[in-house]
């Protein structure tokens, strides 16, 4: 039984994140005047379709995909209400509204996270523990943590990060103290193999004004890992057989399906708060500047304002068909890995 909840979870997660995504690019093409053929949520034969206008809206039977079909979008059209006839800043909105809701998700999905809280952690100091390197650094019970080593702190997650990535070596850190900026430097020590600074975070009772910072703050937090791990990728610090593809992503799905059973809400909030994982990842990903995603065809619109005329799009479309054939192998590549890690 668990396994047909965990099938219908990814279902219909999955389909509200492309659905969300889509709806973004159709919305800011409707603005703009931009003709769309067909919204449709799902790839592979229509199981529903109404036509109202000048729109065909359809849902199809694999929920595995969706996509807003834009007039002049791939090839080139005589029609004045074409993607491809449009002025380059209108180009750039449509591309980018689709990874906007995605983000936009995720912060309401973290307002609804941290709104149902009574208590919010701060990165603020409610306790030195004694001989630690906190308390070598002279910080002080109350100090609100602004800035560790090369990194702003605005929330516990931002800490936890940064905390992460110190060593052994001397650090800064900038906390606030009675509305003044004081400037430590904290050595990190090892304890159990783990680096520590000696610090118990603060709870605050929770408010309108801190669930909407905190749920801000964490949308650019995760959107900053999505951005950091892609570049640790591409400098080969973080290996491919890290990362999860949807077998892997169905699998998490899972647990938190069984969490929610067993613990109920608790475990229903961090359902969501995988959800809040996955669209933002969805959102920043697309805008990558890698061919056949959004971010692929709004490089070629920079390119566009740069030379003052767009590329013809049959070329541009074939570089997206081999970025698309590329990602498809690279697909497969991490779904091997993720039933390897399943298996093993």
């Amino acid at each position: 039984m668990t396994g047909l909840w965990t099938a219908l979870a990814a279902v219909l997660i999955f389909c509200i994140l492309i659905f969300v995504h889509e709806l973004g690019h159709f919305i800011s093409a409707k603005l703009l005047g931009i003709r769309v053929h067909e919204f449709a949520i799902g790839m592979g034969p229509k199981l529903w379709k109404r036509k109202k206008g000048e729109t065909l809206y359809s849902v199809r039977a694999l929920p595995v995909g969706g996509f807003c079909a834009l007039e002049g979008e791939n090839e080139s059209s005589d029609d004045e209400r074409a993607l491809s006839n449009k002025p380059a800043w209108a180009k750039l909105i449509v591309l980018v509204a689709g990874s906007f809701m995605n983000l936009l998700l995720g912060f309401v999905l973290l307002l609804c996270i941290y709104g149902s809280v009574d208590t919010v952690a701060v990165p603020q100091v409610a306790f030195v523990e004694s001989g630690s390197a906190a308390e070598e650094a002279g910080l002080l019970a109350g100090d609100e943590i602004i800035r560790l080593g090369d990194r702003s702190i605005h929330i516990v997650e931002d800490l936890s990060w940064a905390k992460s990535k110190l060593t052994e070596a001397p650090t800064e850190i900038v906390v606030l103290r009675d509305g003044e900026k004081e400037h430590k430097t904290i050595t990190p020590k090892a304890i159990d193999g783990t680096l520590n600074l000696g610090i118990r975070i603060a709870q605050q009772p929770n408010s309108l004004l801190l669930t909407v910072k905190t749920g801000f703050y964490n949308t650019c937090f995760y959107a900053g890992v999505v951005l950091e791990t892609f570049i640790d990728l591409l400098q080969g610090e973080v290996g491919l057989n890290q990362m999860s593809g949807p077998i892997g992503i169905v699998s998490e799905i899972g647990t938190a399906v069984q969490q929610t059973a067993e613990k109920g809400w608790v475990g229903f909030l961090n359902l969501l708060q995988l959800t809040v994982l996955l669209t933002v990842n969805l959102g920043v990903f697309n805008l990558l500047p890698v061919p056949a995603l959004d971010g692929g065809r709004i490089f070629f619109v920079f390119i566009e304002i740069i030379r003052r005329k767009p590329i013809p799009l049959e070329k541009e479309g074939l570089v997206h068909v081999i970025g698309l054939v590329l990602l498809l192998l690279l697909s497969v590549v991490i779904a091997y890995m993720d039933v390897i890690k399943l298996l093993f």
